[in-house]
């Protein structure tokens, strides 16, 4: 069994800017444009069947930067390196069953991370591809970042209005004069805010 780190991001086909990929997902939403992405299979097939061939040059901790022109314009830093807490760096402790989702721990100073099994759909396509850890294995609901904790007061451009702006919706309707006001960018950006790549580990046969 060995193990590979990740770090990815692609494009957005639309607005260009970049969206990070926290894990094999189907479909992602572009933080910056609010479009949806479809991810395909076969990306996931490829881009993981590529690096698992390739920690066959890597000794541990050691990988590379890789930018892939395909399907989308892909950022990818990759190495061989075993699943670890991404607070203290101590690796974390696997069971030889991973086909069971579970939380591990880790055994320095018990930092959390999750261990998800390979989907059905990418089982079918790369069997050696087993588990990941610290990733997200399931679609990112289209839309549904989390808001602010604590609205935002925004004036009304057209009566000036103090408006309540929780983040939920960007068209928003003024409580005083009915008109429907389309959030700008900066503000909705503040609302959400654009994620950052994270660290995620894929598991191999």
């Amino acid at each position: 069994m060995q193990s590979a780190a990740l770090e990815l991001s692609i494009n957005c086909p639309k607005c260009d800017q970049p969206v990070p990929l926290e894990g094999p997902l189907e479909r992602v939403n572009c933080p910056h444009c609010q479009r949806d992405i479809e991810i395909p299979h076969d990306y996931w097939k490829d881009i993981l069947k590529d690096v698992r061939e390739d920690l066959k040059e890597f000794a541990e901790g050691e990988g590379r930067n890789s930018t892939i022109f395909g399907q989308f314009h892909t950022t990818l830093l990759y190495g061989k390196q075993q699943p670890r807490c991404g607070k203290c760096k101590t690796n974390f402790l696997l069971s030889k069953d991973l086909t069971v989702a579970a939380e591990l721990t880790c055994p320095k100073c018990s930092q959390k991370s999750s261990l998800a099994p390979a989907p059905a759909w990418l089982r079918a396509l790369d069997p050696k591809t087993l588990a990941f850890v610290g990733a997200l294995v399931l679609d990112q609901p289209a839309g549904k970042e989390a808001a602010v904790s604590e609205p935002v007061i925004f004036l009304c451009p057209k009566c000036g209005g103090s408006l309540s702006i929780d983040g939920k919706e960007r068209m928003v309707k003024c409580q005083f004069c009915t008109s429907q006001i389309y959030l700008p960018d900066d503000l909705w950006l503040r609302l959400h805010p654009a994620k950052v790549k994270e660290r995620w580990y894929a598991v191999f046969a």
